[in-house]
């Protein structure tokens, strides 16, 4: 005769777990601002989708916009984004979708080219410019110039699997888009002569430093895609 009224006890339970859930940051509640004509700053929305031109890819969709402009000014291929692959770190940036592998593409592509986006955002060994947090090219291990250029965003603490709740960017994500999709505002840039990424002093003030993640180097990547674009190889 107690077996209606647990019923009711686990259902009540249920709806207060479901409460707890609805009452959490939903991700889907995308807010950007422009911190400077080359850095946005996007909280929530974050959400792994696959990677416009780059089949069996995924990334964070807050990323696609940059990726999109990377694509068009300097002919990149992405070989791995968001991946729990052990050959990547457990702590960086791949398990949460904020992370690229990159070489040259087959078409048009060089490593002259991955080296000048490499320089764009480290114009100096472990000198990073915003938004990325880590840039893995010559002088670092597993790296560099017939291997892969690999880049991690700036973003705020995340669990492995989660999306980050904040995210550093060059362009603005679209707040609109449901899934990846182009940039909201068109920042331009890219190429030879072209003003370079980063934060100028008199927005600096508006990144929250204290909120970043911690660097995590990576050691590893997936250099051996390379062998896929033979014709990449030594260019540039």
């Amino acid at each position: 005769m107690f077996r209606p009224f647990a019923k009711t006890i686990r259902l009540a339970a249920l709806a207060l777990v479901l409460t707890g859930f609805a009452a959490l940051p939903a991700q889907g509640e995308m807010r950007t601002e422009q911190l400077g004509k080359y850095l946005c700053k996007t909280t929530g929305g974050g959400k792994f989708v696959a990677i416009p031109g780059f089949p069996g890819e995924q990334i964070d969709r807050r990323l696609i916009p940059d990726i999109q402009w990377m694509k068009r000014k300097y002919k990149i291929f992405v070989t791995d984004g968001y991946s729990t692959d052990p050959v990547h770190a457990a702590n960086g940036e791949h398990p949460i979708g904020l992370a690229a592998d990159i070489v040259p593409r087959r078409h048009g592509g060089t490593w002259g080219l991955v080296g000048d986006l490499a320089h764009r955002f480290e114009p100096h060994q472990n000198q990073v410019r915003m938004p990325m947090r880590w840039v893995g090219w010559n002088g670092d291990a597993g790296h560099g110039r017939g291997n892969h250029l690999h880049l991690s965003w700036s973003h705020s603490s995340t669990e492995p699997r989660h999306p980050a709740r904040v995210v550093y960017t060059r362009k603005c994500p679209d707040t609109g888009a449901s899934g990846g999709g182009g940039g909201r505002h068109s920042s331009g840039g890219g190429g030879n002569g072209e003003p370079s990424g980063g934060v100028g002093p008199r927005k600096r003030a508006a990144v929250d430093w204290g909120e970043l993640a911690p660097v995590v180097p990576e050691s590893g990547g997936v250099g051996e895609w390379v062998e896929a674009v033979p014709s990449a190889a030594g260019q540039g």
